[in-house]
């Protein structure tokens, strides 16, 4: 009798998790989120995507929002993530952390590429095993929320006066233009974190010639040092006329 309940108990947590609410496109200022809620609306756990501003790379962020009942803290380490129904497998790096703004739940954030994304408009669920958080999640089929992304992308770049026709592709990984050793000393001292959205203007050659921040972190030293890298590191592929590249980084302290 106790190893059945054990087993039913097992079986329950390893269940994946029914959608409880609609795919919602977020028109943020400074980014475009897709996201929808899974399992009981009391204890919702929130699975959604923040695909590059500017979609050049194809890549995107993958987020899960849950209830937190492994304690505060960041954490890091490799994610198992499993696509369904083709078993599609990647292991990559995520960071974890409980919520400024709400301490009950965590952020889980794992960066993908292009061909993952590719694989994940083909999904219909996936699993996500991170430490000792695992979530099972039955997504249902992703490529109207995909386009729709796509749309408010192309929505969000024109306010800030970028064609998306336009778009600079870059030479290797933006997101390696950028580490942890560049955080700049004087907002760690004062404990200044946030996101920062810039536009780079290439020019024919390929090379960076003028940056401007178009969404700020409320901090001038992660809003100069985003500009200052992206000029310092930026090369892009040659192309006629000038061209644009959008930059979203998100500055994180360790003690967040």
């Amino acid at each position: 009798m106790i190893f059945a309940m054990m087993l039913a108990i097992a079986m329950a947590q390893n269940a994946p998790l029914n959608p409880s609410g609609k795919w919602v496109v977020d028109y943020r200022p400074d980014m475009c989120v897709g996201q929808r809620s899974f399992g009981e609306a009391a204890a919702a756990t929130i699975f959604g995507f923040e695909p590059a501003v500017a979609m050049d790379s194809g890549g995107a962020k993958l987020l899960i929002l849950s209830p937190n009942t492994r304690g505060g803290g960041v954490r890091h380490g490799r994610a198992e993530i499993v696509l369904q129904p083709l078993g599609e497998k990647q292991t990559l790096d995520f960071v974890s952390w409980s919520l400024k703004s709400a301490a009950d739940h965590r952020a889980l954030e794992v960066s993908v590429d292009k061909d993952f994304m590719t694989k994940l408009s083909k999904s219909t669920g996936l699993s996500v095993v991170a430490g000792k958080d695992s979530f099972a999640l039955t997504t249902g089929p992703l490529q109207a929320v995909l386009a729709a992304m796509k749309t408010c992308n192309d929505d969000l770049m024109r306010s800030w006066g970028v064609d998306p026709m336009a778009i600079a592709t870059a030479m290797g990984n933006p997101g390696e233009w950028f580490t942890d050793d560049d955080y700049p000393p004087a907002a760690k001292r004062r404990g200044a974190s946030g996101s920062v959205v810039v536009v780079l203007t290439v020019d024919p050659g390929g090379h960076t010639k003028a940056c401007r921040v178009v969404s700020s972190s409320k901090d001038p030293d992660l809003d100069k040092t985003t500009c200052d890298l992206g000029m310092q590191h930026g090369r892009f592929q040659p192309r006629t006329g000038d061209g644009y590249s959008v930059l979203s980084i998100r500055w994180v302290l360790a003690d967040m």
